[in-house]
């Protein structure tokens, strides 16, 4: 597949492709060619091709209004989406400019405080983008959760039972549509902000963005990437500190500062919910277990 894609999009001879183990929706590898770097994304089968179109597409958007986002080629046909054809499968498949450099997950540290803020930033300026994309459902979104508890609380220990139920019964009882909407990437944690060689941060993978409550980025942020695992002190300085700097970015409602600790909670309490779930299903992956750890750590903190 390496080897049609440098022929598709004339890459040069292929010399050396490396997949990426982490990550839990598409495969990814870098591959390697006479002529540079670049990261090869195959969409899973169970994505539609509007679907595939759709997720590539907001990332190629993100990049057109200057978001620190990898560019999407063009293949041979000006698009950027290619269709491959090979031993009887059919594989969608986007090339991406490489990243010299890694998440901060692999980099197995949390984002600096000064790093931190950059990536609240590109968070903020993703919310400011005139972008109305077709919903796309993510089963660790928000908007979920209600649909999600009643699908995998079976799976809940009578301990974790506990802690998410209550969150659960609030959040049925709030008036999530009055939130302000934008453009959302959703996902920014730290299997998907990286940094580079020259210590820039650069943020990947649009699979679950959408246009919903533009809340939902810096929540996202707060419940993994401003947490320091076992400092609660700390922990509720960088959340605090990265909320307070994406209100004042956005211009945020009164009603967005209200509603923060609740959808915290929730956004913490998915991460407790899907993780056993997936544990259950005999996905015992270190990504899986560094989200329950969050979100079992988070639902402490401003309590």
């Amino acid at each position: 597949m390496s080897d049609l894609i440098c022929k598709e999009y004339k890459l040069g001879t292929l010399e050396n492709t490396y997949v990426i183990e982490s990550g839990y929706e598409d495969f990814n590898s870098i591959i390697t060619t006479s002529t540079g770097k670049y990261l090869m994304k195959v969409f899973r089968n169970s994505r539609s091709d509007e679907e595939v179109n759709q997720c590539i597409h907001r990332s190629y958007i993100a990049y057109q209004n200057n978001i620190k986002t990898p560019k999407i080629y063009k293949n041979s046909s000006g698009n950027i989406v290619t269709i491959i054809k090979y031993l009887n499968s059919r594989f969608r498949v986007s090339l991406i400019e490489y990243i010299n450099g890694d998440n901060f997950f692999d980099l197995k540290r949390k984002p600096s405080f000064d790093e931190l803020m950059k990536i609240v930033d590109i968070g903020s300026n993703m919310n400011k983008i005139n972008y109305k994309p077709n919903f796309i459902y993510d089963t660790w979104a928000i908007t979920s959760f209600c649909d999600e508890f009643e699908k995998k609380k079976k799976y809940l220990e009578e301990k974790y039972l506990k802690i998410v139920e209550p969150i659960y019964k609030k959040f049925k009882e709030f008036d999530y549509e009055k939130l302000p909407k934008s453009f959302v990437h959703g996902d920014m944690m730290s299997t998907n902000v990286m940094l580079d060689k020259n210590d820039d941060i650069w943020v990947i993978d649009f699979s679950v963005s959408n246009y919903t409550a533009r809340l939902n980025e810096i929540l996202v942020i707060c419940d993994d990437i401003a947490l320091v695992l076992d400092n609660k002190a700390e922990s509720e300085r960088r959340v605090k500190a990265s909320f307070d700097e994406w209100c004042k970015k956005v211009n945020a409602t009164e009603f967005e500062i209200q509603s923060f600790q609740l959808l915290y909670d929730v956004a913490n309490a998915i991460n407790v919910l899907n993780p056993i779930y997936e544990l259950n299903t005999g996905n015992n992956s270190d990504e899986t277990l560094m989200h329950l750890n969050s979100g079992l750590f988070a639902l402490t903190l401003f309590k």
